[in-house]
């Protein structure tokens, strides 16, 4: 039985546990990013037998939990202004959104930042450095370097910033619907009628915002901080905007518990499928989508700059793109409805239990972040337990602390205040069954149980990751620890699962970054430095888009061919040509160098890509620079070179 869904006093337990899960799946998708397989190339990367497993929870709640978040959130900020009135609203929100976010922004984010090192756990970017010369980079976002670039970094506080920004877009918008014309234009009403009233109507939606997914660099779009990419940004806004206009839809809850089991039903084989050809999309790019941004600012000078959009950046791989992203546009509002449908029907009465969760659920999203990377740096190192079981143990324990911390510093206390709305009184009957130790007791057979299944099950994943050697890729890619490489005979054979092979991984890390040199000890273990990945590309070309000119000379020397094309027809000149593109000056000029070094070395000018164009003509496509034959003599010998290297066009 459901209440009245047209009370003006009725609490949604429902879907305040939508909006507290879809916060709290950042605790478990924080801890999975540290135990992927070896192909996830990021600076969380340390993990030497990561499971498939953990990134399969990766790919699923990354899928739609934003979207979703902000779906309630529009959903609720409606149901706030309709009840209490806009001033209470703009007031209550200033309380619990914008003060938290300053203060997380002058306390939380250094805390964090100084936790990863900056550059990531491995990073040497802040070794040997004094308390002050760590944090005078970031600290008030570079105001204490002038020297140094912008500081953008918002860790998981970037969705803060986003609803900050929907609610004062919203407001402003808001009075223009009370004009005849703009409520035909948007009418928001007859869509969600008819997506929600009929089973199929997802698919509408999903096509409805196809066109924005399509847009962004990556299908599988990772967060950002204050330079924010106006597509991302309009994106969530719609799912916000489509959460305002359900709330004066909320009869239809009833039609989404109906067809909830539907909905899932239809997204979990969708789903399997979906995330491998979603990573080969994004890995398979052309390097034009490095010099593609959707921007405003210079993040290397500090300066505005217009969003640099290139075709060939964004409109690529064919079908295959519109598929792989209608199909996760699609799949986001599938999943959406069958989380908010499977939860109104079964949780729409009130639980305590329930209520506990949705009240420390913000709090828990907000200090979790340092909590969680520090326990999972810490793991990383440990050995003799199989990756599956290292993150379930980090979940656990950093679950305990986390909600220790709410239980004995938030829940009765002012801080109740912010992060609940109202805290909660000691004395309360109803309070004595959260009390610690009884919640200990309830839930450590449980977790044990599960610990052991985990256990058994990831000892399978880790066995058979062994023959694959993966710690060889994690190790040349992080340079935690040489003797993991000097163990090693030969690395020929070893390759992730898109065929970069470990002196692909090594050339994708920065070399200031790296806590020792792992190149040279990869090429005396390597018989051939010209293995090309699925992509075509070589550790070479891999070394010029990271822009490692050490890695390029070493690789040079050790005979790597310096005129093999990728499937676009790119050889490591053309991506060079074209990342001297890059609107921060510093890092074009970076790549003009190399360039030179490339041509020094014998590139071959003449050779042509899939679009027919020369390395010179790249260059001047993209930045309008020139190669100047009085400035480097050895262009006339190049220039008379007539024998083209291009790739086929990309499928």
């Amino acid at each position: 039985m459901h209440i009245e869904n047209n009370s003006r006093t009725q609490r949604y337990h429902d879907l305040d546990f939508v909006r507290a899960t879809a916060m709290l799946l950042g605790l478990l998708l924080h801890v999975c990013i540290f135990f992927m397989p070896p192909h996830k190339y990021f600076w969380g990367t340390g993990e030497y037998f990561g499971d498939v497993l953990d990134l399969q929870f990766l790919n699923f709640i990354h899928l739609f939990r934003m979207q979703l978040f902000f779906f309630m959130a529009g959903f609720f900020a409606e149901l706030v202004i309709d009840r209490k009135g806009l001033h209470h609203f703009v007031n209550d929100r200033l309380k619990r959104i914008v003060l938290p976010f300053i203060i997380g922004l002058v306390l939380l984010m250094p805390l964090h930042i100084l936790l990863v090192g900056k550059g990531g756990y491995y990073a040497t970017t802040m070794d040997g450095l004094t308390l002050l010369e760590k944090l005078k980079p970031f600290l008030f976002f570079g105001i204490l370097d002038p020297d140094g670039p912008l500081q953008d970094g918002l860790i998981h506080l970037w969705f803060i910033f986003y609803l900050i920004i929907f609610y004062v877009v919203y407001l402003c918008l808001r009075p223009l619907n009370r004009f005849p014309l703009i409520q035909k234009l948007c009418n928001w009403q007859s869509l969600i009628d008819f997506t929600v009233s009929h089973r199929w109507g997802f698919l509408l939606l999903g096509a409805f915002t196809f066109p924005l997914q399509y847009l962004l660099k990556t299908a599988f779009f990772p967060p950002s901080g204050f330079n924010v990419p106006i597509v991302s940004l309009t994106l969530y806004f719609v799912f916000y905007l489509f959460g305002v206009a359900f709330y004066r839809q909320r009869h239809l809850l009833a039609k989404l518990g109906d067809n909830a089991w539907y909905y899932f039903a239809f997204s979990v084989p969708f789903f399997i499928l979906i995330s491998e050809p979603t990573d080969r999309l994004d890995q398979s790019v052309s390097v034009v989508s490095s010099i593609t941004t959707w921007t405003f600012i210079d993040l290397g000078s500090s300066s505005f700059a217009l969003p640099a959009v290139w075709y060939e950046g964004i409109f690529h791989n064919g079908y295959h793109k519109v598929l792989i992203v209608l199909s996760r546009s699609v799949l986001c509002w599938s999943m959406c409805f069958a989380f908010i449908g499977l939860t109104h029907r079964y949780l729409s009465q009130p639980r305590k239990s329930i209520r506990y969760l949705a009240d420390s659920a913000y709090w828990v999203y907000w200090v979790h972040l340092p909590i969680t990377f520090k326990l999972s740096y810490m793991a990383q190192s440990v050995e003799g337990l199989n990756a599956l079981t290292k993150s379930y143990l980090v979940l656990v324990f950093s679950s305990l602390l986390i909600f220790a911390s709410y239980h004995w510093c938030v829940r009765y206390t002012w801080l109740g205040d912010y992060f609940m709305g109202c805290r909660k009184s000691k004395t309360d009957p109803n309070e004595l069954q959260f009390k610690f130790p009884t919640f200990l007791r309830k839930v450590m057979l449980p977790a044990v149980s599960i610990g052991i299944l985990i256990f058994c099950f990831g000892s399978l994943l880790h066995y058979n990751n062994e023959f694959k050697q993966p710690q060889v890729l994690v190790e040349a890619y992080v340079a935690r620890q040489r003797s993991t490489l000097d163990a090693v005979d030969s690395i020929d054979g070893i390759s992730d699962r898109h065929g970069n092979t470990p002196l692909h991984a090594a050339a994708k890390m920065p070399e200031g970054k790296r806590r020792y040199d792992t190149m040279p000890v990869l090429l005396s273990k390597c018989s051939n430095p010209n293995l090309q990945n699925d992509f075509g590309r070589t550790a070479l070309f891999i070394a010029v888009k990271t822009g490692n000119k050490g890695d390029i000379e070493q690789l040079l020397g050790a005979g790597a061919d310096i005129n093999i094309g990728d499937r676009y027809g790119h050889t490591p000149a053309h991506a060079a040509a074209i990342l001297v593109g890059n609107r921060n000056e510093k890092v074009s000029n970076s790549y003009f160098e190399i360039l030179q070094i490339l041509i020094r070395n014998g590139a071959d000018l003449s050779a042509t890509d899939y679009r027919d164009r020369t390395v010179q003509d790249c260059l001047m496509m993209f930045s309008g620079r020139k190669l100047e034959p009085a400035l480097l003599p050895e262009l006339r010998d190049s220039l008379s070179c007539t024998t083209p290297v291009s790739g086929d066009p990309p499928k």
